[in-house]
């Protein structure tokens, strides 16, 4: 699409103010930004919804691992603005760096922590192991997307994500 484009270093402050706006600042104590906090973002999958250059979207991922072996991706945080959620804006920009991830062919797995009634739609899947998460999360909402077929999760092992 012609809205989306990569994030660049000048709409940091924008995406800022966007998270702020979609989540509050509550947003620093959820799990997802414990592990945030230990892995940087992955500029080539930081992407943004802009019309007239109005900030309506943005989606990031950061490195992440299961059990210390599998390298995939956590997936957020994504962010629509206000006012403009169910416009399709936060979709376009899963497909489209779901795309991306896919062909480079770098991951095993993206995984999340969000509404599988949402997340459906691409192929994410709840986690049935038990889990070993860093802070506080509904295991319901842990979701996961297997990109490497020769990935297998041992429906008895737990998992850990780092």
């Amino acid at each position: 699409m012609k809205n989306i484009r990569l994030a660049h270093d000048k709409d940091l402050k924008n995406i800022e103010k966007l998270l702020d706006e979609a989540f509050g600042p509550g947003r620093y104590a959820r799990t997802a930004y414990r592990y945030r906090e230990k892995h940087n973002l992955i500029s080539e999958y930081s992407y943004i919804y802009q019309d007239n250059k109005q900030l309506l979207a943005s989606i990031s991922f950061s490195q992440i691992f299961i059990n210390n072996k599998s390298e995939g991706l956590l997936l957020g945080p994504l962010a629509v603005k206000p006012g403009h959620v169910g416009k399709g804006y936060g979709v376009a920009l899963v497909e489209t760096t779901i795309k991306l991830i896919k062909k480079s062919k770098k991951y095993s797995f993206i995984v999340l922590v969000g509404d599988i009634d949402y997340y459906r739609r691409f192929n994410f899947k709840q986690i049935s192991q038990p889990l070993n998460l860093v802070g506080p999360v509904n295991p319901d909402r842990v979701l996961i997307l297997n990109l490497d077929k020769k990935m297998k999760l041992n429906k008895l092992e737990k998992i850990e994500l780092t």
